[in-house]
């Protein structure tokens, strides 16, 4: 059995797939096993200019293949046999990879939980394929969890991919209207944030612990499949916290994040907000105080049929808190501060 599972789910991100397998593989000392689930990616992608990282570094997923494989070439021009031939060369080309297909896009949350039931290792790394490793991302990653028992999540700094010196995510942080926010997005990097607990970890590139991811599971949920995409690291993280659970970080595991490469278009952005509102609102109903509920109310009403969903769950989850919740709103802090760490920024 292996130590560490790592999962991906590819959705339209084929061109970086590659880019992103490459360093894991180069970048990693301690044997992994990974899992590659596929939510349908049969669309033919837009080509859209990579940045400088990767432009610098890497060559495109099909360019590579096409070079391992001359005589599949012609086939990228069929979106479905494009992913498959792919896929195909990914198995061959690198150690310990399996395949999940599905037959749609079932999301995000969906596809990891796909990824956690099927692997086996003691820690799971979800990581997107629009992020690149550093040497030792991982192997710092696991050497800080091991030494203490109750973090049950770990990620490093993650820079942005378009310019290397402006943080992507060093940790979430939660205010107290319930936004949430991956810390120090958007800021140049001074090494303002040093090592500790955080409130959560952007999924990624986040390591995890299996012995907590089950024991937040819920109807055989890790991350809630009713989020569909986006903010459901920062609800497991909650409902983590409700268990007594620690979330860290680690400065000198450095990723490199492109971000919403599989979202660009118009109607995608729009999904993406959209589901960002939602599943704020799904995330208070689960997690937060009775108070919280009762000011949003109007969202109930609205969507009835996910809040009925997310009331039965917040029973599970509730009765299992071992922590209070004043403990747990002690993380959340002032949305002032964001103002006025981005008027400092602009400054």
């Amino acid at each position: 059995m292996f130590h560490i599972s790592v999962i991906i789910v590819n959705w339209n991100t084929q061109d970086i797939l590659i880019n992103c397998l490459d360093l894991l593989y180069k970048n990693t000392n301690t044997p992994f096993e990974l899992f590659i689930i596929d939510n349908n990616s049969a669309i033919k992608q837009t080509r859209t200019q990579a940045p400088s990282l990767l432009q610098c570094r890497h060559e495109s997923g099909a360019k590579k293949i096409a070079e391992a494989y001359p005589e599949v070439k012609k086939s990228f021009t069929n979106n479905t046999e494009e992913i498959n031939t792919i896929l195909g060369y990914i198995v061959t080309k690198y150690e310990n990879v399996q395949i999940v297909k599905n037959g749609k896009n079932m999301g995000f949350a969906y596809a990891v939980n796909q990824g956690i039931l099927e692997s086996t290792g003691e820690y799971v790394l979800t990581l997107n394929p629009d992020v690149i490793i550093n040497e030792g991302y991982i192997d710092i990653l696991l050497e800080k969890i091991k030494a203490d028992k109750r973090i049950g999540a770990i990620s490093g700094k993650l820079l942005s991919m378009e310019n290397k010196k402006m943080l992507d995510s060093t940790g979430q942080t939660m205010y107290k209207n319930r936004f949430a926010r991956d810390r120090g997005h958007h800021e140049i990097d001074t090494n303002q944030y040093q090592e500790g607990c955080v409130f959560g970890t952007c999924a990624a590139a986040t390591l995890y612990r299996r012995e907590m991811l089950l024991d937040v599971k819920l109807n055989n949920e890790f991350f809630d499949n009713d989020f569909f995409a986006y903010l459901e690291d920062v609800d497991l993280a909650w409902r983590a916290q409700t268990r007594g659970w620690k979330f860290y970080f680690v400065p000198n595991a450095i990723a490199y994040h492109q971000r919403a490469v599989s979202s660009r278009s118009l109607l995608k952005k729009i999904k993406r907000k959209f589901w960002g509102w939602r599943n704020r609102y799904l995330m208070i109903i689960k997690n937060d105080s009775l108070l919280s509920i009762i000011v949003n109310i109007p969202f109930l009403i609205l969507c009835p049929i996910k809040s009925i969903k997310m009331l039965r769950k917040r029973r599970f989850i509730q009765k299992r808190r071992l922590v209070e919740h004043c403990e747990i709103v002690k993380w959340f802090v002032p949305y002032f501060l964001h103002v006025d760490r981005k008027c400092a920024h602009r400054g």
